[in-house]
């Protein structure tokens, strides 16, 4: 499933790396219909594959890639609404 995953975040890594020449890694998210749309024929699982809810069956809301090389994601991966918020708090703490 990751290689499905890793297709769509390389159609969506020219954006995220675009003008980044300070060799940091990009995370991009993506709400899974904006995802689906982009790659119709993507087979996406419908739950949440965070550590905390893997196994529980929490509908997933988002598509995630972690991007270190510009076009080559490292890390792919569905989350729900709460571990998505919860990530994006992680990453910017001043919003939270």
């Amino acid at each position: 499933m990751l290689r499905t995953y890793c297709d769509l975040a390389r159609r969506d890594a020219a954006l995220a790396v675009s003008g980044a020449t300070d060799g940091q890694p990009r995370w991009i998210h993506l709400p899974i219909a904006e995802a689906l749309r982009l790659s119709p024929d993507l087979e996406l699982t419908r739950y949440c594959e965070t550590l905390s809810h893997r196994g529980k069956r929490r509908i997933a809301t988002t598509f995630h890639a972690i991007i270190n090389v510009p076009g080559e994601p490292d890390r792919a991966w569905l989350a729900c609404a709460e571990c998505t918020t919860l990530m994006m708090d992680v990453a910017d703490p001043a919003s939270a």
